[in-house]
């Protein structure tokens, strides 16, 4: 049997505790001191298809992020579900602040509401980064359709209800819940038929497929240019610097409608604070660019800044209106 010496036994309770603080600092992130973020590339994730506005943001940002950071920063799209997919691979994605996602409103604050069994909890699951725009849509038909106006197609709606068709470019999204809302509102009533993107939405509507669809102004634009779609107003409080001779619903007629798609950067929840503070002050940075800001306002948004807890407080109370509104309107996944 081996002895140990009177003064080392007297020793050891301390030396433990030592091997226990040395083991717990040892196991905490890798990154919890910002300064040694970011160690490798970054993803930014997209939850949509190339040529809407996350893709576009995520491309105006992405590149200035790498030169300021030292770090490849790569654009991954992981589509489908309305955008849970791509939330769900952030939120359950190492939290060190080398996987982020730029979200929008549909994800976060308007499909908890509208899938029962959805894999993550934006609230709970994410982390916000900071906001970086707010997009008005746009209420949109084809050349062909008779209606000059809005209140002419809500007109027709209401006198032929579930007769037309409207779409989005997919279930859970700012499209999908905009169009709900206004025939809430209005009391018209049309069909939804959701796409999987933009694009097929796009392309449909100017066919003649769907009759119409309320749509990010920045992914109609170049259909409005090129004439092949007709803007009837816009959803936003005021008019458009990009659309000013379109009216506001409101002006159409549809009392306080205000419906924008909002856009940010979220991490996993528990990136530590240090690194979703250097992130934030960032981009900050980035969006306080007078080129940025000039790309921005191309997509009929200011550039957002804000910080992570002004973000935070804005995610919920747009997770409590939309709720409010899924429950008034009756909108659903079918």
């Amino acid at each position: 049997m081996t002895l140990i010496p009177t003064r080392l036994r007297h020793a050891l309770p301390r030396l433990l505790a030592a091997a226990l603080l040395l083991g717990a600092a040892s196991a905490r992130p890798a990154h919890a001191d910002a300064s040694a973020y970011p160690s490798r590339p970054i993803t930014i994730v997209i939850q949509y298809p190339a040529g809407g506005p996350s893709d576009i943001l995520a491309r105006i940002i992405a590149p200035r992020l790498q030169a300021r950071l030292g770090q490849p920063v790569i654009i991954e799209a992981r589509v489908g579900a309305g955008g849970n997919i791509g939330t769900d691979v952030v939120a359950k994605a190492q939290p060190d602040g080398h996987t982020l996602l730029l979200s929008s409103s549909g994800p976060l604050a308007i499909s908890p509401w509208l899938y029962p069994r959805l894999p993550y909890d934006p609230l709970r699951d994410l982390a916000p980064v900071i906001e970086v725009a707010a997009v008005p849509l746009v209420l949109l038909v084809n050349q062909s359709n008779p209606a000059r106006d809005a209140q002419a197609l809500l007109a027709e709606l209401k006198a032929s209800p579930g007769r037309y068709t409207y779409g989005s470019s997919g279930n859970g999204t700012p499209q999908h819940l905009s169009s709900a809302l206004l025939e809430s509102t209005t009391g018209a009533r049309a069909v939804h038929v959701p796409y999987k993107g933009q694009a097929p939405m796009a392309i449909d509507l100017m066919g003649g497929q769907i009759d119409f669809a309320i749509d990010s102004m920045v992914s109609a634009m170049p259909n409005l240019t090129s004439g092949r779609l007709r803007p009837l107003a816009v959803t936003s409080k005021q008019r458009s610097a990009l659309l000013p001779d379109v009216p506001t619903l409101d002006e159409a007629g549809v009392p306080d409608y205000e419906s924008l798609a909002w856009y940010g950067l979220m991490a996993p929840a528990a990136t530590p604070a240090p690194v979703i503070s250097r992130l934030n002050q960032t981009l900050r940075d980035i969006m306080d660019q007078p080129e940025v800001r000039e790309q921005i306002a191309r997509l009929g948004s200011p550039a957002v800044q804000g910080t992570p807890e002004q973000f935070g407080a804005f995610i919920r109370a747009e997770h409590r209106k939309w709720g409010d509104i899924v429950r008034r309107t009756g909108a659903s996944l079918d």
